[in-house]
Order: structure tokens, then sequence, then C-alpha cells
């Protein structure tokens, strides 16, 4: 089947609908009431936004807080007396900031929803006369809408190429419980990204961590067993465990009930990063690795879930307060929405990008599935994010990815992907999305973090990229971006020239 690539090109009326669809990335703080999107709104008619504040000397502050880079396996983490004493000196200037608007506001004109300890941010529900207020306010920088981002659904029995040219006849449909040889050769992933050389050279991810922004996890799943795993949720509905609007602990990053959509997405996409099977079948590209999953969704609908952008800011934002405590590679968002040709670092997620990547902690972002020539989604379309494309094992572009020449990082795995799913602690399938893809990029980040691990993240992209495997988009512009590969940003040098990719697991 071929599908349709949607062009550069679009027209007037369309892009005007874009920026409306996100006003306060096209206005600054000039957002007006009649532009709040219903989805916006609570139950009781005040709407959800995230305001961005001056804070006094936050730059300042905030380099040095940042000063303490995420701590490395053989750091000792009790001595950070200092990091904690520059934490809460940024935490209270950002607290000062955020309180001098609120008190200016209209009495029971506002609700808090979130703060932030690292970020000049707030997130808070208000009426009209507030919101006009916080435009008039000279301290407040920015206005952006707060509205839930549908979660992602892996692109169903589609593995063709842009272009037709060829196809990875993946299905979406989960294998048995006890899935066959054949079945788990369909985890061609890590090995395309020469994961597995990577592990004969002795990294695996060990001692590392990744953080999965999404739907949460199964964690009872075999994919899972022993590792250290670190739960927390954020739900602007007040949907996590307890009916309450964050939550941390064991449990606590429970997926939703098989009748949402796309409930086990992030058990998926956490597999691929770290999962490995007690018996050595299959596994995820940072096989050691272990994980924090941190559910960023609420539920919208009777069989809907969507992420707030203020939810992924405060997971952001959790991400880094455990700098000091865990090792952590990357943050990986397989989430986001939207069409953008131009960088959108005007969210408020930037902020979070920018100081994680200041700590040495990659962000790794899907472009989305979309199909579009020209356009990525949103929060990968922030300058200072990883975004990372599908690839089919031909090393052709997935036909379903959302490509632009300047906007898209890399390309990774994301057609025909198998691993972990949440009908149960066996259970495994092959889906297709970018989604798939980007936590092939935040695993890789976890293995060249235990070779190198003091590199900042834009040293390790750099090699990542020199290194990669040359790819050339579909999209007929004879554009290329690189497609990961390990061995070659791996201290020592490239392996010359990348060989044959076969995992062989068992005879046939």
């Amino acid at each position: 089947m071929h599908r349709h690539r949607y062009a550069i090109a679009l027209p007037l009326a369309v892009l005007l609908c874009l920026f409306a669809a996100f006003p306060a990335l096209a206005d600054g703080k000039k957002l007006e009431w009649n532009q709040v999107p219903a989805k916006a709104l609570t139950s009781d008619g005040m709407a959800r936004v995230i305001v961005g504040v001056s804070v006094a000397d936050y730059e300042s502050l905030a380099a040095a807080s940042s000063r303490y880079k995420v701590v490395t396996p053989d750091e000792a983490k009790t001595a950070r007396e200092g990091a904690k004493t520059a934490d809460a000196a940024l935490e209270a200037a950002i607290t000062r900031g955020a309180n001098a608007v609120l008190t200016a506001l209209p009495a029971s004109s506002y609700t808090v929803n979130r703060t932030y300890s690292a970020f000049p941010f707030m997130a808070i529900s208000v009426t009209q006369k507030a919101l006009e207020a916080l435009r008039a306010d000279p301290r407040v920088t920015s206005i952006e809408i707060d509205a839930p981002i549908p979660v992602p659904v892996p692109v169903p029995n589609d593995g063709e190429a842009k272009g037709g040219k060829a196809k990875d006849g993946a299905s979406q449909a989960a294998p048995p419980a006890a899935p066959s040889v054949k079945a788990a050769n369909l985890n061609w992933g890590p090995p395309k990204v020469g994961a597995d050389v990577a592990w004969s050279r002795g990294y695996t991810g060990a001692g590392w961590y990744v953080a999965i922004l999404d739907t949460g996890i199964r964690r009872t799943h075999e994919f899972f067993s022993g590792k250290t795993i670190v739960e927390a949720c954020y739900s602007a509905l007040a949907n996590c465990p307890g009916g309450v609007t964050s939550a941390f602990g064991v449990g606590s990053a429970a997926h939703y009930a098989s009748t949402y959509q796309s409930y086990d997405h992030g058990t998926h996409c956490a597999g691929i990063a770290t999962g490995k099977k007690a018996d050595g079948t299959v596994a995820g590209v940072a096989k050691d690795a272990n994980l924090i999953a941190i559910q960023v969704f609420s539920i919208t609908g009777a069989t809907s879930i969507g992420s707030y952008p203020s939810d992924q800011l405060s997971a952001l934002n959790y991400v880094y307060s455990l700098r000091n405590s865990y090792s952590i590679a990357a943050a990986s968002m397989s989430l986001g929405g939207g069409s953008y040709s131009s960088p959108c670092d005007s969210e408020s997620q930037k902020a979070g990008v920018d100081v994680l990547r200041s700590v040495n902690i990659a962000t790794t972002i899907a472009t989305g599935n979309d199909e579009y020539c020209g356009f990525i989604g949103s929060p990968a379309c922030i300058s200072t994010s990883i975004a990372v494309g599908s690839s089919t094992s031909d090393d052709l572009e997935s036909s379903f990815n959302n490509w632009h020449p300047t906007l898209q990082t890399i390309f990774a795995p994301g057609t025909g992907i198998y691993s972990s799913t949440a009908t149960s602690d066996t259970s495994y399938a092959s889906w297709n999305g970018t989604s798939m893809a980007t936590p092939h990029v935040a695993g890789a980040w976890a293995i060249l973090r235990q070779n190198r691990p003091s590199d900042s993240v834009a040293t390790i992209l750099s090699r990542v990229l020199a290194g990669g495997v040359t790819m050339t988009t579909g999209c007929g512009t004879g554009d290329t971006k690189p497609r990961l590969y390990i061995p070659s940003a791996l201290l020592g040098g490239s392996t010359g020239t990348q060989g044959p990719n076969i995992l062989l697991l068992l005879d046939e």
C-alpha cells in the first residue's frame, strides 16, 4: 500500500489554522479568552494555562544549580549538600516570582495547578478577568494553553517505507504469551543499531537509568524483572492512583485499564529502551539499564487519554530533581502532536529540555506519525531536543514518519518493533511508530553514558551523528539524516563499516 505524504507547501489558510490552534506559540503572552479551546477549560469554566514569570537572578541561580551534573554510578551521592543548597535557592526565587504574579490577580479568579522548582513557570486555571490581568502584568513572560494531547496510537499493520519501496510485514497483534523463536526474531531493532556489538564490549547500560515519560508501565512484566524501577505520576485530572494529581512510589506509574486506547504504550516503549528477557532471547537496547517510569496522561474520555503539557513539565522537573540520586542518561518522550516547520522554542517544555541538557541528561522525543514532509510534532520541534524519526529494517524512512530536514535529528528503528505489552506479564507485540524509534535512542544514551560517564549531551550527540548510517528521506528532496549506530560512537572508535546486524537467538 502506498501512503500519501503531505507536502511541505500548505495553503495559507491551513497554516493560519495551525497557528490558531496554538496561539501562545504565535503571540507570546497575547492569548485572548476567545482563543482558549474547550479542551483547555475546567468543569467550572476556567481556562488552564501555563504562565511564564520573571524571576530575579534566575540565570545565575539556574547556573549554580546546574553545576551539579547528574551523578555517575561511581560518584558518591551522599556528598551533594551543595546541590541541595543551590536547588533550594533556585526554587525559592521561582516561588517568589510566581507569588508576585498571583497576589496581583483578582480574588477567587485563579487556581494553582502546578508549580515548578527548576523552571520559571506555573500552571494555573484562570477566569477571563484573571487572564486579562496576566496579559497586562509586565512580570508575566508568556501565557500558553494547557490542553491535553492525545496518546499516540501505534500505526496498525503498516510496514511500508515512504514511497512504497519496501515493507516490513509486522503485525500489531500480540503473539502468544510464550513467543516462538520466529516471533522473537522480530526484535530486530537493537542489533540493527549495534546494541549487540556494544554488549559484546561490556556496555549494556548497567548502572544508568532511562526515564520514560508515557502512559506508565506494567512493572511486573518479565521484561523488567530484576530492574530498579522508580515510579511517579502526574495527572492534571487527578487520575493518579488514589485519585490525586501527583503520586510517587511503587505502583504510582501503573497503566490505565485496557479499555483505554494505547494504555500500554509506556510498557512497550520502556521495553524497547531497557527490557531484557531472562532467557536472553529478547532484549531492549540498554538491556541492563534501570527505569524511571513517569505516567503523564489523564483520562479525557470514555476510552481516551491525553497528556497535559503542564504534567510533562512536572515530569521533566522531577527527572531533574532526581539527578543527585540516580544516574540518569536520558528522558524519553514518545508523545506529542501538531505540525511545525520551525522550532517551537517558546513552549514551556523547552525549559525542561534545556535544564536537563545542562546537567548531561538528553531528551529524546518522537517526531510523530502523520506522514508529513516538512513538519514534525511538538514537543519534538524544540530545537534542543533529540527529535527521532522512524526507519524500516531496510534503512528506508517509514511511511508514517513526520519529516523535517532541520528539525528532525536522527532516525532509529520504528517499523515492526517487538517489545513488552501489558496484556500479561509475558505478553509481547510488534508495533509501528516514531514512538518505537524514540526509546531506541534513549537506550543508546545509557550505553554511551556507561562508556563515557561524564560526557555532555552535545559531545555524545556529535559522535552519534557522525557515526550514524546515512539515510535519505522518501520525501523526494534528497535530504539525509543519520540512522542510529552505537558502535561508531563508543570510545575506541568506529568498527569501520557496518556489517550485517543479525541477532542469532537459537538454532531453528
